[in-house]
């Protein structure tokens, strides 16, 4: 049911389909039209299916009008509304995993960026190490609408730093991390594997950033989009939707995180 390539999993009914169908033909074939990454699934399932749905997620997830990803470094699916604090800290996670397997002494963040997913803005907040600690105003004019849930996540990740005593690389655990969480082809996490098996010039110290940008855009696009505008005119007022739905529309920014690692 669920495919190593499906990234966002859509929960419909047989009600809203037909009411879809009646109300228009070609919203209808517009919202069936097929999306390579995207998964449409009609409840209530079979017994069969369920189980297999509950290893990709957690059981109370699965609801009509509910729209899941999966960012890619994590296994699991996720509600849409929490994606961009949730790729943040599963990206991070999976950096200082392979940065340990790859024989680092520390892993520390020196900064956190808000950065705009709008091509003709600049980033709106930084949280820095070496101030206070305290989320900074931008630009005037962008403003960062903050909940309590992302100042949370930010001081999660600002504080999750790893030291370790450090050593070769161990490279069969390096790959294993890359293949588990579909990471070859990822630049960032290729190139330190790299770098790490020159042995006459051994790597002592890297400065990066890990822009989250990207990858919530791949998530938020068009294609999604387009399906959750058919949906409001079904799910309209449902709660699990209308999270959902506000964060496809509203979703301004991702985070950028600068990262030291000393080996």
């Amino acid at each position: 049911m669920i495919e190593s390539y499906t990234q966002k999993v859509i929960f419909i009914d047989e009600n809203f389909l037909n009411e879809l169908k009646q109300n228009s033909l070609s919203d209808y074939e517009s919202f069936e039209s097929p999306v390579f990454d995207t998964k449409i699934i009609k409840l209530p399932s079979t017994a069969e299916e369920a189980n297999e749905l509950m290893r990709h997620m957690h059981p109370s997830e699965i609801k009509v009008g509910s729209i899941l990803v999966k960012p890619g470094y994590t296994d699991q699916f996720i509600p849409i509304d929490s994606v961009a604090d949730d790729c943040a800290v599963s990206k991070y996670q999976r950096w200082v995993e392979l940065c340990i397997a790859l024989g680092a002494k520390k892993v520390s963040i020196s900064n956190i960026e808000d950065v705009s997913l709008e091509l003709d803005n600049k980033m709106h907040t930084s949280v820095s190490l070496a101030g206070t600690g305290v989320v900074a105003e931008g630009q005037a004019g962008l403003a960062l609408d903050r909940t309590q849930k992302t100042n949370d996540v930010r001081k999660y990740i600002m504080q999750f730093n790893a030291e370790a005593t450090g050593g070769a690389p161990d490279l069969a655990q390096a790959e294993r991390i890359l293949n588990q969480y579909n990471l070859q082809k990822d630049g960032m996490f290729r190139s330190i594997v790299e770098m790490r098996k020159v042995q006459n010039n051994q790597l002592k110290k890297h400065e990066f950033s890990l822009d989250l940008s990207k990858d919530v855009k791949r998530i938020l696009d068009s294609s999604i989009k387009a399906k959750a505008k058919l949906m409001s005119k079904i799910y309209a007022g449902q709660a699990e939707f209308d999270k959902a739905n506000e964060t496809l529309e509203k979703q301004r920014t991702a985070l950028k995180i600068s990262v030291v690692v000393e080996f």
